[in-house]
């Protein structure tokens, strides 16, 4: 387990770079820290939380954005997406 952010970033880059879809996946890691910082000023600043399980699914549906540009139109096209990334 990793026990800083570097150490993190270093393993992330690694194997990032064995991957056929380098620039997508160095997204990830942004999309992740972007959806978690989200959450944490709804619940400072606004007195707000969802559910673990909605968090998730704000992070993919971040990451399906970033990467191609528009909204997902159902749940399918984001597991469409992630499939596509890992070869199958």
């Amino acid at each position: 387990m990793p026990r800083n952010i570097a150490v993190v970033l270093a393993c992330w880059n690694r194997d990032g770079n064995q991957s056929g879809h380098k620039e997508r996946w160095k997204i990830v890691l942004a999309c992740i820290w972007w959806t978690i910082w989200s959450e944490r000023n709804q619940r400072c600043f606004e007195n707000k939380s969802i559910p673990f399980q909605i968090i998730k699914m704000n992070c993919l549906v971040t990451f399906y954005f970033w990467c191609i540009h528009s909204i997902p139109k159902d749940p399918g096209d984001i597991t469409l997406f992630l499939d596509s990334l890992r070869g199958r």
